[in-house]
């Protein structure tokens, strides 16, 4: 058996979807997060093989790449599940810095011709309590108190929707909208920015999730609390179920940031061009009665569904 990177990778992703459904914080009983049958399979009986592909990654100097790729994936998988975890540049380092650490320990687990299921059980349980030291390092607690109580998951995930819901449900004049244009969390496929692009709009987005490219370099993969907006920088800022949901949960949440997130919002106003506007949904009421106070911007909120507002805040000149 022929072992290289793009096999060490093909393992890695099986062994992922093996778990893909299970909680990492279930307590109520036996955890069901374990190695899968291949990937024992795997490390017992081909033994060698593994470990000098091991050695060869180390080598070449291929796993600053690998873990680092490898963290990339972990981020996405855990923001797919719950899309109120969050990540700075800094955690993503980390938790590949974890992963280089397990690379090393199974390497090492390998050399030892005792070391049989048991023994990889054993490695696997302390993988999986340090990748839950690491989510409550990096989002709190009580994010993670409901998946204690199931062994299975529940998502709670963040939807994409299309352009022309979007546009409706903000209340868009699309021949009106003061350029440029931002669309904050625009979601994988940015929707809203292809469509506004597409009538000659110059637009662009912003998501953690989203893929750049040469070919597409009007978005930007990032964190609204990682990036900087400048004063005065656009005329048009728009977040569908986007940052005012999450500034929301973190406005209820026991261990959340609000005040970090009230930061970025006054942020995202003073980044406004006179004139132009932030549309969002949700409304965040107990923000927006304090911006309504002010001289510089007008508020009006809209009903979009019985339960539900959305608001738009415009700079004035």
């Amino acid at each position: 058996m022929i072992l290289n990177l793009k096999l060490v990778e093909s393992f890695m992703e099986q062994q992922i979807r093996f778990n893909d459904n299970k909680s990492l914080f279930y307590n109520g009983g036996k955890s069901a997060l374990g190695p899968s049958p291949r990937t024992l399979c795997w490390l017992l009986e081909y033994r060698a093989q593994v470990s000098k592909a091991l050695e060869r990654i180390f080598t070449d100097g291929l796993l600053n790449h690998f873990t680092i790729k490898l963290a990339e994936q972990g981020v996405r998988h855990f923001i797919q599940v719950n899309q109120f975890m969050q990540f700075t540049s800094n955690d993503k380092l980390q938790l590949a810095e974890l992963y280089k650490d397990q690379f090393m320990r199974i390497w090492s687990l390998l050399q030892n011709e005792r070391a049989e299921e048991e023994v990889l059980h054993q490695f696997f349980q302390k993988h999986y309590q340090q990748l839950r030291t690491f989510l409550i390092q990096t989002n709190g607690e009580e994010l993670f108190k409901k998946y204690t109580i199931d062994p299975l998951l529940f998502w709670v995930p963040c939807e994409e929707y299309s352009a022309d819901l979007q546009v409706s449900w903000l209340g868009l004049d699309i021949e009106h909208l003061h350029p440029p244009v931002l669309d904050l969390g625009c979601g994988p496929q940015a929707n809203l920015v292809q469509f506004l692009r597409g009538k000659k709009i110059e637009a662009y987005g912003m998501d953690r999730q989203v893929e750049e490219s040469e070919e597409r370099l009007f978005l930007r993969r990032m964190g609204w609390m990682e990036a900087s907006f400048e004063q005065e920088q656009w005329g048009t800022i728009i977040s569908h179920l986007a940052f005012s949901n999450h500034f929301t949960h973190h406005h209820l949440k026991a261990d959340g940031e609000p005040e970090a997130y009230a930061q970025k919002y006054m942020e995202l106003l003073r980044a406004l061009k006179p004139g132009g506007s932030f549309f969002y949904a949700p409304s965040v009421p107990f923000i927006e009665s304090f911006v309504d106070q002010l001289p510089q911007y007008f508020v009006c909120r809209t009903w979009i569904t019985p339960t539900q507002q959305m608001t738009r805040i415009t700079r004035l000149d």
